[in-house]
């Protein structure tokens, strides 16, 4: 919630960061545009006086003309009755004597389009000449003081209109943040309660949204899972109990059989550590996994099941191609997985079990198969969903199995096959 908080402040501080950005981009750009155009040609005025500095006999002689070339500018120098007494470049549609009217129009205005600087020299006037379309002239002296009035109060438009439309990204972005969250925290508030509604998983909050479903999600499985786990508890102890309770009624005690008992007791203490590890399977930490052989546990599972059972027959078929492969694993739940199956088909079937190792590409196979009467399909469906009502006769153990297999991102098949029974486990 705080990074998706943090998420949207940084949003509005980026956008007013990117307005302000935006406006002083213009005002730079409007900015340099200006020293740029200023400074490709000379101020008049420096123009002026660098040849009022150097002149001689003439105004234009050879270090002004010079001047004048780098610069790009042409000069005329006029006597009192107009008449050009000096040029340098003087174009040809430049006339060579002018009257009053068109000094008066070139020193207000343009000669020939050129824009012309005209300064008094003695009883005459110099002309400086820069290129066409090179520098504006301002056609007046004077400005009107309602337009600078006008203009301070656009300025201060601009800048209330900036502020608006901050204030306006503000709202939304609060309004937005609001409206996103408020879900969430109707969602955390009923997030244990049977009416808890399941949030949408979109936008910028999908993955929030999904962990608060997960949680709930993983709640009820953690409920459903206690309900069974007591239901089952209580169904498959209350048959060793009454047979207990049963031998321990009888008058005679010399006729109890205590034999019977602890096979109940035993029973009792069975059921009860399967159950326990069912629950404890969900808590504990993959981290601590390392990479084993399979083969090394299933050759020391076969030993110990052979030596326990020393009529039975177990015959193992290693069809691996890569004899070294090793999987993510704990040592010890990886070999009760697979004890758990070879120890139900020991005390189960009467005929040949067989253990298969094999891999390709991309998975390691393991498969189990007896030669009895296989499970009631209606315990295959319960290990299936997880259902741990009635099934620790033949199924706690197969579920327990399953468990473990999906703890090690394995896939657990069971079905099967009349006779006998197969159980695969498939590792990616």
């Amino acid at each position: 919630m705080f990074n998706y908080i943090l998420k949207r402040f940084k949003k509005i501080v980026i956008r007013i960061l990117a307005l302000l950005f935006f406006l002083i981009f213009l005002l730079m750009t409007f900015l340099y545009l200006n020293y740029r155009l200023n400074n490709k040609y000379p101020n008049p005025n420096s123009v002026y006086s660098y040849v009022e500095s150097n002149k001689t006999n003439e105004y234009l002689n050879e270090k002004n003309r010079e001047f004048l070339k780098e610069k790009g500018i042409w000069a005329i120098r006029l006597s009192k009755d107009g008449t050009v007494i000096e040029s340098f470049n003087k174009p040809k549609e430049v006339k060579d004597k002018f009257e009053i009217t068109d000094v008066a129009r070139f020193t207000r205005f343009y000669l020939a389009d050129y824009p012309v600087f005209t300064y008094v020299v003695g009883d005459g006037l110099i002309l400086f000449a820069y290129p066409k379309n090179s520098l504006d002239k301002l056609p007046f002296n004077y400005y009107n003081y309602n337009n600078f009035i006008i203009n301070i109060e656009l300025v201060g438009l601009f800048i209330i209109l900036f502020l608006f439309l901050v204030y306006i990204f503000y709202r939304k972005d609060i309004k937005e943040i609001f409206k996103n969250t408020l879900p969430f925290q109707r969602a955390l508030d009923s997030l244990y309660e049977d009416d808890y509604e399941k949030l949408d998983e979109y936008g910028e909050l999908k993955d929030l949204a999904t962990s608060i479903n997960r949680a709930n999600e993983k709640y009820n499985s953690l409920k459903v899972a206690q309900g069974k786990w007591i239901r089952g508890v209580s169904h498959d102890v209350r048959t060793p109990l009454a047979n207990i309770s049963w031998e321990l009624s009888k008058e005679n005690k010399e006729s109890m059989d205590t034999k019977n008992i602890e096979e109940q007791v035993m029973k009792i203490s069975n059921i009860l550590e399967g159950l326990n590890l069912t629950m404890s399977l969900s808590n504990i930490e993959k981290e601590s996994f390392t990479m084993e052989s399979p083969l090394k546990v299933i050759r020391k599972l076969i030993v110990d099941k052979l030596n326990e059972n020393r009529e039975r027959k177990i015959i193992f078929n290693n069809n691996l191609k890569d004899q070294n492969i090793k999987i993510k694993m704990d040592p010890n739940l990886f070999y009760r997985m697979l004890e758990n199956i070879l120890k139900n088909s020991l005390i189960y079937t009467d005929g040949e079990i067989k253990v298969i190792i094999s891999d390709d590409k991309d998975s390691l196979n393991i498969k189990i198969l007896d030669e009895g009467e296989g499970i009631p399909e209606n315990i295959l469906d319960k290990i299936n969903k997880e259902d741990l009502t009635n099934i620790t006769k033949h199924g706690l153990g197969i579920f327990i199995s399953k468990q473990i297999a999906e703890l090690h991102d394995g896939n657990f098949i069971i079905k099967n096959k009349y006779p006998g029974l197969e159980v695969s486990f498939i590792f990616n």
